[in-house]
């Protein structure tokens, strides 16, 4: 069976709001430095199997200097894209571990360096066995962005044949986000240069990430001296009243760990 799992509807957004000059980047072939030895290895590591279900996951190790992208990339960039064939019926879903967020010369970026481990978990309809087949479609970028390709197969049985990548994805899935309710209040304030998004939080943050189903991307957020109130300025939204009532996606990140809210704008 072949789904094809998208977290979100961020990923046909942020292809809307790619720029120009970064699709062409992105749409070039590889460097010939770059073509014989690629600055990433894709792997799926760990067969964990517990009450029906598997649990492995998709390993991207990148070399010094490049990085990859979250589910939001940040003001431009490709979110992980997952295509999986699986040997019997099955439902596989991904998990992404809390990001981090970079400021360079294409701009602010939020995404993974040196390595991520994506957890997967594999419900399939014969819990005895299941092959699984990944093509994976997503881009590393340095100085330039490049799109990168890369396919991955593991067989999953009853029987635990990699331990260490086991322990692997257990310790990526502890950095996954947890449902919560980090903000108390939230707001749209359209009076200045720019709109702002205007959170309240019931504990103090270290960086907040929010992701919509509209264009408008929400820069990194600015605190007050007591960490319980935050404001994100708005960019890429030209009608700022098309936020009215708007579901956004909260992630409040705090020593590491992420708490994630579901917020309703008024």
């Amino acid at each position: 069976m072949i789904g094809d799992f998208e977290p979100s509807g961020h990923i046909e957004t942020m292809r809307n709001i790619l720029p120009v000059a970064l699709l062409c980047a992105l749409l070039m072939p590889l460097p010939a430095a770059l073509a014989s030895e690629k600055p990433f290895r894709v792997n799926l590591r760990g067969d964990a199997f517990a009450d029906g279900v598997w649990t492995t996951g998709v390993q991207i190790e990148l070399d010094d200097g490049w990085k990859t992208y979250w589910r939001m990339p940040g003001d431009a960039g490709i979110p992980p894209q997952f295509t999986w064939t699986t040997s019997v019926p099955a439902d596989v879903t991904v998990t992404y571990p809390v990001p981090d967020r970079f400021v360079d010369a294409s701009g602010e970026t939020v995404g993974y360096k040196h390595m991520v481990v994506f957890p997967v978990q594999v419900k399939a309809a014969d819990a005895t066995a299941v092959s699984l087949d990944l093509e994976l479609f997503f881009a590393v970028c340095r100085e330039v962005c490049i799109p990168a390709d890369a396919k991955a197969s593991i067989d999953l049985g009853n029987a635990m044949r990699d331990p260490e990548g086991s322990l692997s994805v257990t310790e990526w899935q502890a950095r996954t986000s947890s449902p919560g309710t980090p903000v108390s209040a939230a707001s749209i304030d359209a009076t200045g240069p720019k709109p702002v998004l205007k959170l309240e939080l019931r504990e103090a943050a270290e960086d907040i990430f929010v992701e919509t189903g509209t264009s408008a991307y929400f820069r990194a957020p600015q605190f007050s001296a007591d960490g319980r109130e935050a404001d994100l300025e708005i960019d890429n939204i030209k009608d700022v009243a098309k936020l009215g009532g708007a579901v956004l996606t909260v992630t409040a990140v705090a020593g590491g760990k992420g708490l994630e809210q579901q917020v309703t704008l008024p």
